[in-house]
């Protein structure tokens, strides 16, 4: 399954492999065809349309605000997406929902505390008119910081439309589109980076005390903060973490002890795990699964995500949106010291690594602000 991270990865994702098929069924590649397959992948490059941005207030996200979710028309004077589920203007992204079966799940995931309207909720306008997401919803947001970040992102824009300039968009019409409608599946892949958690396997000290001093650096009090903090459990009851390649191949493997392959983390731990990710509601859930996506763990996108809303109660936090960057990236860093920087690569691995821890503990603290203020 593809990520669904609506405009980025639904803006992204492939279609059908025509590579696969065999050779004397391939159409022919002439200029009355490839001419208009061309244009129907610049999808991304649409010419801005519009001249003002703005905000507005606007109704909560409820059953009223998801009819007609399949065939919209902008009718009522909204502004229907730029942006499609598939890269060739239709909706042929792999993993991407196109129906809402469940519309009271759908709008208690993203208005979890019951906001109403006098509460805060907002809208992007282009040239006066309500933004609607890929799927054709409301771009309905908690709070007016975060409304003032899209529609900047919006504004930034400049003779053409460029979706990977707007993670905070991305995110968003993620939340709403995507994991409101289905969270099952981002559920179970944060889960999997639980069990395989970058964080978890050390080098060995004995053979590169250099990137263990780094790892160690990087990752101090990670487990044991997240552990008694935010699941509430001993210290003796923290992660299994393996010491070098060859003790991490054992404790991965599948066994008696072990029916799911990873590491053997405690299984209280997983159940701790589990009921925090549940308990989440569609927009810090979205974080969530963009931080650990791009650190590949789960104590790093969740303690980026939790010391966000920590900050918004007072209570100061070292583990912001930087620290996660240079976490998430310990061993490709030291790499990079050891055999150079590949341009074009790695450096945009750095920038690509930075806007989405950015962007995540934004979207967290925002929501929280809300909740905060409600």
């Amino acid at each position: 399954r593809a990520p669904s991270q609506c405009v980025g990865a639904a803006l992204f994702a492939s279609t059908p492999d025509r590579c696969s098929r065999p050779l004397d069924t391939r159409q022919l590649s002439t200029k009355a065809n490839v001419t208009p397959a061309a244009a129907d992948r610049r999808l991304a490059g649409r010419q801005r349309f519009y001249k003002n941005v703005g905000i507005a207030s606007t109704a909560p996200p409820d059953e009223k605000t998801r009819q007609r979710i399949n065939g919209f028309t902008a009718d009522d004077g909204s502004v229907k997406s730029p942006i499609s589920a598939g890269v060739d203007g239709t909706q042929s992204a792999t993993g991407v929902n196109t129906t809402i079966k469940d519309a009271s799940s759908w709008s208690s995931l993203l208005n979890p505390h019951n906001k109403s309207p006098s509460a805060g909720w907002y809208t992007v306008t282009l040239d006066g008119r309500s933004l609607r997401t890929p799927l054709g919803l409301p771009l309905t947001l908690p709070s007016i910081p975060l409304a003032l970040a899209v529609a900047s992102e919006w504004d930034a824009q400049q003779k053409y439309l460029r979706p990977a300039q707007m993670p905070l968009m991305t995110l968003c019409c993620t939340a709403i589109d995507q994991v409101a409608s289905n969270p099952k599946p981002h559920r179970q892949d944060i889960m999997r980076y639980l069990r395989n958690d970058t964080s978890c396997y050390w080098a060995d000290p004995r053979e590169d005390r250099v990137l263990y001093r780094r790892q160690s650096q990087a990752w101090e009090g990670l487990h044991t903060t997240l552990t008694s903090g935010l699941l509430k459990l001993s210290d003796d009851l923290g992660p299994a973490q393996a010491v070098g390649g060859d003790e991490a191949l054992v404790l991965s493997r599948r066994s008696e002890g072990n029916p799911v392959s990873g590491l053997p983390h405690p299984p209280i731990l997983v159940e701790k795990t589990k009921k925090f990710v549940d308990s989440l509601d569609a927009w810090n859930l979205a974080a969530l699964y963009s931080a650990c996506a791009e650190s590949k763990s789960f104590f790093i996108g969740a303690a980026l995500i939790h010391e966000a809303a920590e900050r918004v109660r007072g209570i100061d936090s070292m583990k912001d949106a930087r620290w996660a960057v240079l976490a998430s990236r310990v061993e490709e860093e030291f790499n990079i010291e050891a055999w150079g920087l590949v341009e074009g690569g790695h450096d945009y691995d750095r920038l690509n690594a930075s806007i989405q821890m950015h962007s995540a503990a934004f979207l967290a603290q925002a929501v929280a602000h809300s909740v905060s203020e409600h």
